[in-house]
């Protein structure tokens, strides 16, 4: 594979016999029918003539293995990469599908996911086109925040003309979804922000509708609505709301919580007094009603809060957070010149079920521990579509463990979905997940290193991701109704962060699984 030039040179470092005995060729008989099915179709390495798989099973288990840990000392390869095929073929850990797509490859793009904002600046704009267009065709799904575009009707001063706002934008980048291929697979997926005072957010609605000017109409492209607390408290209050072009309110996307509330509300006053030229009084709860409605219609926008995005992001100290990423699965900070990314991975829950009906605790921590260092290599190994995009993430290593087989695990502990017992149970396995979760990513910093720009954080702060709520409540002014505290002594884990630090900003996210859940 290596001189066919579709593997890293890299991959003849390892003891290629020592590799090919350790294979369990018995492990293929984890796959059902439909697992096999999705393998072959969608992530074994073909022949470009033959359209063939030139990998069987378990060879795409050891090249995932061996591909996530080029990275690690010599006299550790083979020891890693036998552990990590291990836990992948075993199925109790699962890569995102763009480990598994290019894990091992010459150019591996190990990335799933990629934010970023898009500045009011025409060349810009276009050279956001380029770099979109980069991520996706690397096999990126790409979320992009488009809030500080200016709205229609505002003025360019620099040719004397009036904008015709981000609609038409809009459509450049639903063709650009059209006409790149995800890794040769799949067609390119990405997903647009607008929040929810920008002055075209009526129009933004409706991208997705069947019926009207095709011309404004982005059926091939996802969006989503980016939304201030103090939006739902006007809808609550029955009270009115105000559009604004951001070329006038600069500093709405830049800012959130109270900051927001009270620079929003400045801007509400110029504008009846005439300073601002560009704005729209609606009712708040008749554009609710049209998000509603819209979403219940076509299934779009997506909803996404921006307040406790920002008020509990870990990174607060580096920016904000604009919007989340394709499938709404993380929250990262972004800039004009700062591309968010993130690896992202799943643990297999129902693995861990015992006959005794408990989780087995020690086997979950051993997995989470791989799982996070697996994930973490990729950070050093990944091939970046754009300078923006490896700037990113070599500062801030970025990373997203998430479940699967949730409901089988349920099914395994003899657990009704609608009951107490399954509230509990969630609250304990999620903590689990927590705990070692966050003290794997500060045993790697113990081992390799803090990220980057660790100081500052809330990790150095001493922060921890369950401390936050209290953080959003003080923010809010309200009590959040949730039980606070767990069953786990957490002591260790704040200690090790006292002392050592973390390996990356962000540890958890809500993996997206619609085919790798199936595959295994």
């Amino acid at each position: 594979m290596v001189e066919l030039k579709k593997f890293d040179e890299r991959m003849l470092n390892f003891d290629l016999e020592k590799m090919a005995d350790y294979l369990t060729l018995e492990r293929d008989y984890n796959f059902e029918y439909m697992g096999l099915e999705i393998l072959s179709s969608r992530y074994l390495i073909e022949d470009v003539d033959t359209k063939l798989p030139l990998e069987t099973p378990q060879m795409f288990w050891m090249r995932i293995a061996m591909g996530t840990a080029l990275v690690e000392d010599k006299g550790k390869l083979d020891t890693i990469a036998k552990d990590f095929y291990d836990i992948l073929s075993e199925f109790y850990y699962t890569p995102g599908g763009r480990t598994l797509f290019q894990s091992g490859t010459i150019k591996a793009q190990l990335s799933n996911c990629f934010l970023n904002v898009v500045p009011d600046d025409l060349r810009e704009i276009f050279r956001m086109y380029s770099d979109n267009a980069q991520l996706l065709k690397w096999s990126g799904g790409v979320g992009t925040s488009w809030s500080k575009v200016r709205g229609t009707g505002a003025q360019v001063k620099s040719v004397d003309i009036t904008s015709q706002g981000v609609v038409p934008y809009l459509k450049i980048a639903n063709d650009i979804n059209v006409c790149v291929m995800r890794s040769g697979k799949r067609r390119a997926a990405s997903v647009v922000y607008l929040e929810t005072w920008h002055v075209d957010i009526e129009d933004f609605l409706e991208l997705r509708k069947n019926t009207g000017d095709e011309r404004r109409r982005t059926h091939d492209l996802n969006t989503a609505n980016w939304i201030p607390d103090l939006f739902m408290e006007r809808v609550k209050a029955d009270a009115d709301w105000t559009l604004f072009s951001p070329d006038e309110t600069s500093d709405l996307p830049d800012i959130y919580g109270k900051a927001f509330n009270t620079r929003y509300e400045e801007y509400e006053k110029m504008a009846k007094e005439g300073k601002i030229k560009l704005f729209k009084v609606i009712k708040a709860k008749d554009l609710w009603k049209k998000m509603i409605g819209m979403l219940f219609e076509t299934g779009h926008p997506w909803i996404c809060f921006k307040d406790p995005s920002n008020i509990r992001s870990p990174q607060d100290h580096m920016g904000v957070i604009h919007s989340s990423n394709l499938c709404t699965e993380i929250m990262l900070n972004t800039s004009d010149h700062e591309t968010a990314v993130c690896n992202l991975g799943s643990i297999n829950i129902a693995k861990f079920v015992t006959k005794n009906k408990t989780i087995d605790k020690d086997l979950l921590q051993k997995v989470i521990r791989s799982s996070v260092r697996m994930i973490d290599n990729t950070v050093d190994i990944n091939y970046y579509p754009t300078e923006d995009s490896k700037a990113s993430n070599m500062k801030h290593r970025p990373i997203g463990l998430g479940i699967r087989g949730y409901h089988d695990a349920l099914y395994g502990m003899g657990i009704l979905f609608d009951t107490n017992e399954a509230v509990e149970f969630a609250d304990e396995s999620m903590e689990m997940m927590s705990y070692y979760t966050i003290l794997s990513s500060s045993e790697l910093a113990k081992e390799k290193g803090k990220y980057a720009s660790y100081e500052g954080s809330k990790w150095s702060r001493g922060i921890l991701p369950e401390d936050t709520i209290a953080l959003l409540e003080k923010e809010r002014g309200t009590t959040i109704d949730i039980p606070k505290g767990g069953k786990l002594d957490w002591t260790p884990v704040r200690n090790h962060i006292k002392q050592y630090g973390m390996r990356n900003s962000n540890t958890m996210a809500i993996a997206p699984t619609a085919s790798t859940a199936n595959l295994v």
